[in-house]
This record gives C-alpha cells, sequence and structure tokens, in this order.
C-alpha cells in the first residue's frame, strides 16, 4: 500500500515597485500635425497602457524609467508597479496603433536609456504618423 502525497504548486508573480534603482527618462513629443496625437506602451503581449496625449499643434512631456543594470526601460502605474515596456508607439489618437510610428529604444544593460525627444509629422503618402527624434533626418 503507498500513501500519496498531492502537492498544489504555486506560481507566484513577484511585482517590483517604487523608483528604487531607477533613473527618469524625459519624454517629450511635439506634434506638428493638426490632430491629437497619443502614445502608448505594450507591456505585455496582448495589453498596452496609455503614456500621454498631445494636442494638435502640442506637446507631450512625460517620463518613462530606466533600470540601467538591466537595461530595461519600464512605465510605472499609480501603484508604482515596475511595468517593463515591449515596445513604445505614437499613432494619431483614436487609431493610434494603425497609424503608429514606434519609437526604438536604446535598452543596454549598464548604461541608462538617453532622453526620448521625438517630433511628429504627417507621414507624405501614408496615413500613418512619422515621429523621428529632434535631429534626426
Amino acid at each position: 500500500m503507498s500513501v500519496a502525497t498531492v502537492v498544489a504548486a504555486e506560481e507566484v508573480h513577484v511585482i517590483a515597485r517604487g523608483t528604487q534603482g531607477l533613473e527618469a527618462v524625459p519624454l517629450r513629443v511635439e506634434n506638428e500635425t493638426a490632430r491629437p496625437v497619443a502614445c502608448a506602451a505594450a507591456i505585455a503581449h496582448w495589453y498596452s497602457a496609455p503614456v500621454g496625449t498631445a494636442a494638435a499643434g502640442g506637446r507631450l512631456e512625460t517620463r518613462l524609467w530606466s533600470k540601467p543594470a538591466t537595461g530595461e526601460v519600464l512605465l510605472l502605474n499609480a501603484q508604482e508597479d515596475q511595468m517593463p515596456i515591449q515596445s513604445l508607439w505614437c499613432g494619431y489618437a483614436g487609431e493610434d496603433v494603425s497609424t503608429r510610428s514606434d519609437i526604438r529604444l536604446a535598452r543596454r544593460a549598464g548604461t541608462r536609456e538617453p532622453a526620448i525627444d521625438l517630433i511628429c509629422r504627417e507621414a507624405a503618402g501614408s496615413p500613418a504618423l512619422d515621429c523621428r527624434r529632434r535631429g534626426a533626418q
């Protein structure tokens, strides 16, 4: 006769919170179009979070967070949960996914993510938005 022991497996999610060990990454978006622009971040394969909106002819100024030790770029929610950004984009408000302009992140371990300073314009011959880092051609 054998005795079986049933052990329930429990998945534990560790949620990092706060800004300790993080450095602020300024995000500035200058909207040179006649329509509002919305920026968002994919923080999971099925979930995106708003980053902010710039009115037509306006500007968005906010911040993301960098974890220099790992190279991760993070978005913090109201509870300061550290949410790793998988991708970042800006597009026309209300259709930001279909008109998005992807924003490349450096993500280098051992260094802070540089500030992101964008100019967004209408893309010639395309319904998409064209956002480029200030000073880029």
